[in-house]
């Protein structure tokens, strides 16, 4: 599975649209800014980049990017629970790349980021 085919998978779904207006950005936006963080973490990009990979991705302010990512990482989990085994240890890091960030900024996503850490360690 590679970061087209995730993107393709959470793109598709109503929950992005959702979240995208939960921020105020258009779903492209924010099919935008879901691919800059794939491709960021891909890339191996580290977590204090992926802000800005997303909002120039999508054409978005950072500080909206920000306020994004929470929703980004709760799309790539729900994802990552129907992923094939083998995508699951891409899944792992590309989440932890992004709770990263989100744990790093002292807000609330320490919980997503210590959530994602214990979701991807329990699983082989």
């Amino acid at each position: 599975m590679d970061i087209a085919q995730i993107a393709a998978g959470i793109g598709g779904s109503d929950a992005l649209a959702s979240a995208a207006a939960r921020v105020g950005i258009s779903p492209d936006q924010a099919q935008a800014a879901l691919q800059g963080v794939l491709e960021h973490a891909q890339n191996g990009g580290d977590a204090d980049g992926v802000v800005d990979a997303a909002a120039a991705k999508a054409g978005i302010d950072p500080s909206v990017a920000q306020q994004f990512l929470p929703s980004i990482m709760g799309l790539l989990q729900g994802h990552a629970d129907n992923a094939p085994q083998g995508a699951q240890g891409m899944l792992g890091g590309l989440l932890g790349s992004v709770g990263g960030l989100l744990g790093g900024g002292g807000g609330s996503g320490g919980g997503l980021a210590g959530f994602a850490s214990g979701l991807f360690g329990a699983k082989e």
